[in-house]
């Protein structure tokens, strides 16, 4: 079962391996949250210049050390290799955040939404991604701005 809760990143160290659309959307909000963060990408792609880049194809063979980060982010288009990362992130004693299969990670990335009070964020859990942008939105315009 999953627990809402908000936590503070500022300053932890994050990996985001794949650098798709899903994980350019994940490291801008990692950044935002104050995160430290590293992307590992099979091509050279355009980051933030506070992203560190590594470029490197990775195999499930060839999977750099991950201890000492907080949070792995497996957003990879290869399911089996996503799948090797998270049980590699596991086992380092690392956070998860499976882009292709949440429930096989520790972490879910949920719908928010910032107001004048606060923030306010949801999940379906991956039932309904699409219920999670309506949401979001009718939320958005009916909300008063932060």
């Amino acid at each position: 079962m999953y627990l809402p809760l908000h936590i503070d990143l500022r300053g932890k160290k994050v990996l985001v391996i794949g650098f798709g659309k899903v994980g350019k959307r994940r490291s801008e909000k990692l950044l935002k949250a104050g995160a430290s963060v590293t992307v590992i990408d099979r091509k050279k792609v355009r980051t933030k210049k506070s992203v560190k880049f590594i470029q490197k194809n990775l195999r499930s063979n060839n999977i750099p050390p991950l201890k000492g980060y907080f949070l792995i982010v497996a957003s990879t288009n290869d399911k089996k290799l996503n799948a090797t990362i998270a049980r590699k992130a596991k086992w380092e004693g690392c956070l998860v955040n499976r882009t292709d299969l949440f429930r096989d990670g520790d972490v879910i990335f949920p719908a928010v939404v910032e107001m004048g009070a606060g923030v306010l964020s949801f999940e379906t859990l991956g039932r309904s991604p699409q219920l999670s942008k309506q949401i979001k939105k009718a939320l958005e315009h009916e909300l008063p701005k932060r």
